[in-house]
C-alpha cells in the first residue's frame, strides 16, 4: 500500500463517506435485497433519495403524472437502476472533480455504469456472485475520481500525456505525476472506508473477479468509444460476451441520459 499514501502526503483532502453510506453500499450488494429494503435504505440519504426522486421525474424516466414518493421512485426507476445508482451516489457525492479539466466525468460514469451491468450479465460466466461483480465494478476506478479532486493538476497532466501519447497509459501517467496510480489510490479508499474485503479483489491478483472486472471495463470503454469490432481485444467469437457487448451498445443512450440526469 506504500504507494496509495503519496495522494495523502501532498493533499489532506481524505473523502469521507456520508453517515451509514458503508451499510448501505454493503445491503445493496446483497443478491437477496428487496426493493422494500432499499427503500428503507435511500430513506436514510437524503440525499440520494432526493436524486432518485428527481431522476424519476426526469426526461429519463418521463412519468406521466409528477412522482413524489421514494417509494414510487424506486418503483419507477427499477431495481437495477436504484441499486447501481444508489452506490454511485454513496461513493460519488464525496467526490468534486471540476478542477481536473481533462477528467471526463461523462465517459467515467457511462463506463462505470456499462462495466457494472456487464459484470452482473456475464457474472454466471466467470463463476462469481452477479451483485458482488456488480457493486466491484462500478466502483473499480474510483481511484481515479479520488485523485481528479484531491490532486487535479497533476491528474490533469497525466491525462493529457495520456491522450497525446499512445505508449503511455493512464495508469503510468498517474504514478509519474501523483505517485499513485489509480488502482492503488482505488485500494486505499477501500481500506480507509473499511469495504468488504470481496470488493477489492477487482483490484487484487487475478482471481476470477479482478479478471471479470478488468473484461468488463475494457468492454464499456469500447462500446464508449464505439470501436469497430475489429480492434476490440476480448474474444469476440465468445456469443456470452458478444450478446452482452451489444446490449450496452443498445442502452448506452439510455445510460447517457441517465448519467447526466444523476450526475
Amino acid at each position: 500500500m506504500g504507494a496509495a499514501v503519496s495522494p495523502l502526503r501532498k493533499s489532506s483532502k481524505i473523502p469521507t463517506l456520508e453517515a451509514g453510506a458503508a451499510d448501505l453500499l454493503l445491503e445493496l450488494s446483497d443478491e437477496d435485497v428487496s426493493i422494500s429494503r432499499i427503500v428503507e435504505l435511500v430513506r436514510m440519504s437524503p440525499s440520494i433519495a432526493a436524486r432518485l426522486v428527481a431522476t424519476a421525474n426526469s426526461a429519463w424516466s418521463r412519468p406521466v403524472a409528477p412522482v413524489t414518493s421514494i417509494a414510487d421512485a424506486c418503483s419507477r426507476l427499477g431495481l437495477n437502476v436504484v441499486r447501481t445508482t444508489s452506490i454511485a451516489l454513496a461513493i460519488g457525492q464525496s467526490f468534486s472533480p471540476r478542477r481536473c479539466p481533462s477528467f471526463d466525468a461523462e465517459k467515467f460514469w457511462c463506463t462505470s455504469i456499462m462495466a457494472s451491468n456487464l459484470a452482473a450479465d456475464l457474472a454466471g460466466h466467470a463463476s462469481v456472485d452477479a451483485n458482488t461483480a456488480r457493486t466491484a465494478a462500478l466502483l473499480h476506478n474510483i481511484g481515479l475520481l479520488w485523485l481528479a479532486d484531491s490532486l487535479p493538476a497533476e491528474t490533469n497532466e497525466s491525462l493529457v500525456r495520456a491522450a497525446g501519447n499512445p505508449e503511455i497509459t493512464i495508469s503510468q501517467g498517474l504514478q509519474d505525476q501523483c505517485g499513485s496510480d489509480r488502482r492503488h489510490a482505488s485500494l486505499f479508499l477501500y481500506e480507509n472506508w473499511n469495504l468488504p474485503d470481496k470488493l477489492k479483489a477487482g483490484w487484487e491478483g487475478e482471481d476470477h473477479l479482478g479478471s471479470l472486472i478488468s473484461r468488463c471495463e475494457a468492454m464499456a470503454t469500447d462500446v464508449f468509444e464505439n470501436l469497430p469490432l475489429e480492434e476490440v481485444s476480448w474474444n469476440v467469437e465468445d456469443p456470452v460476451l458478444l450478446q452482452a457487448y451489444e446490449k450496452q451498445v443498445r442502452a448506452l443512450p439510455r445510460i447517457l441520459q441517465l448519467s447526466a440526469a444523476m450526475f
